[in-house]
């Protein structure tokens, strides 16, 4: 075999160039001498204790302003007692369970954090990922269906690599996006059991599609024939048009298809649900989304509203309106594919075509070009998080199958782990972290 030196030399360099990028030189550490360091057990506790009662206090406050706000616009719609509004927010379990897992998380990390650098002598990454993993422990406070949140360790491991430039690839974000809601869609319309209860009901809601049809079609994917009777049945408290009673009523014993009259009966022609559906469901969820921008602006970044109102208000409208356009923008996009798939069925040229996969591939060319309305920075923070319900369902589609077995209290050993990987970044290179990140774990946490 012959020996070519220069092919050596150049995998050399290329080892050395990488072993330099994973490197942090001391100039581009964080600078830590205005960071609060305890030096004494007592000293420690006071700072735990108040790091955990500050983040408890200020997650519930979020927690429950949002459901109060949410809860609002459901009284202005009729929806609600104006009477209830307090036990829905301020009074609501899920709010108290938020904050204490967020001041139960500062508690312990910075118990655990400071504890070891006093123990040890050493102010290092260790001591962040030690205390980060127990901290994660916190996750319990949370309902199990909320646990899964595994998609933060996805975002430690991928901004790190990012910032250093040693791996990244254009809109890899959108892709991801993309990806986990063809999952995500997939489940929506086959397995909705696999997704927690109360995201598939925001599913449900925000998709302005009949249950009852999508279960119609579920089964009917599955081998079973569209009754006609269940059809009208599907239909008849939706207001449907002389069109879709007239079309369903006519339809054969076992017809072999949900057609569109099913899927969208108070309007008729797909052209037309088109519009009835962009502009719906960007009015419904355009309050939703002003309360999401602007309950964080004011709690959260207090001090850059007052010193300049205008403009901060002006980039929270204009992010609520994208956010808006974005979902109303998602839905009628996987509309319109499905429809277009029934018009392909009636005339013959895919024959009986209907295979279960084109409703997760419909979700992925849905939400691809959907996203790009959003901000860039955004983009990352929808992707994460609708990645672990990607993730979850995916994972009990398995398990049913018997491809992989149960972990118990698996979401609670990802938490430490991600927390743990987190948490060393936010200590020791707070910057590969994304500026949303950041700002929200230094609001919550501060820097020790």
């Amino acid at each position: 075999m012959k020996f070519d030196l220069n092919n050596r030399l150049k995998r050399t360099e290329s080892y050395q160039k990488l072993r330099e990028k994973l490197k942090r030189h001391n100039s581009e550490r964080v600078d830590t001498k205005d960071w609060p360091r305890p030096e004494t057990p007592k000293e420690l506790i006071e700072h735990a204790i108040k790091g955990g009662a500050r983040a408890f206090t200020l997650a519930y406050g979020v927690r429950a302003s949002v459901n109060f706000c949410l809860y609002l616009i459901r009284v202005m719609r009729g929806k609600a007692s104006m009477a209830k509004i307090l036990d829905a927010s301020f009074k609501n379990l899920d709010s108290l369970r938020f904050g204490a897992m967020f001041g139960l998380f500062a508690l312990l990390w910075k118990s655990v954090n400071n504890g070891m650098r006093l123990y040890r002598g050493k102010d290092d990454r260790l001591n962040g990922l030690v205390g980060g993993a127990i901290a994660g422990l916190s996750i319990l406070c949370e309902k199990k269906e909320r646990r899964v949140d595994i998609a933060q360790q996805m975002l430690a491991i991928y901004n790190a690599g990012k910032a250093r430039d040693i791996f990244y690839f254009k809109n890899g974000d959108a892709l991801l996006f993309a990806v986990t809601c063809g999952q995500v869609l997939y489940a929506y319309t086959m397995r909705p059991e696999t997704l927690p209860p109360d995201f598939y009901s925001f599913m449900i809601k925000a998709a302005r599609c009949p249950q009852t049809a999508l279960e119609l079609n579920a089964s009917n994917v599955r081998g079973g024939p569209v009754n006609a009777e269940n059809a009208m049945e599907a239909i008849r408290k939706l207001r449907p048009t002389k069109h879709a009673i007239e079309t369903v009523s006519k339809m054969a014993g076992d017809a072999n298809i949900v057609t569109c009259e099913v899927l969208h009966p108070w309007v008729d022609g797909c052209y037309s649900t088109v519009i009835d559906r962009f502009y719906n469901v960007f009015k419904s969820f355009l309050p939703v989304y002003g309360t999401l921008h602007f309950v964080p602006m004011l709690l959260l970044r207090t001090k850059h509203f007052k010193n300049d109102p205008v403009n901060m208000l002006s980039k929270t409208a204009l992010a609520t309106m994208k956010s808006g356009a974005f979902l109303a923008t998602f839905v009628t996009l996987y509309q319109y594919q499905i429809c277009m798939h029934r018009n392909l069925y009636k005339t013959g040229l895919i024959g009986n075509f209907n295979s279960k996969y084109i409703y997760g591939l419909a979700g992925f060319f849905c939400s691809y070009p959907a996203i790009f309305l959003e901000d860039k920075k955004r983009r990352s923070e929808l992707a994460l998080y609708v990645l672990p319900k990607a993730l979850t369902s995916f994972y009990k589609i398995a398990y049913s199958h018997h491809w992989i077995f149960k972990i118990k209290h698996f979401e609670v050993y990802m938490t430490s782990v991600a927390m743990g990987i987190i948490m060393s970044f936010y200590q020791e290179e707070a910057d590969v972290l994304s500026s949303f990140v950041r700002k929200i774990m230094y609001q919550f946490f501060h820097m020790n």
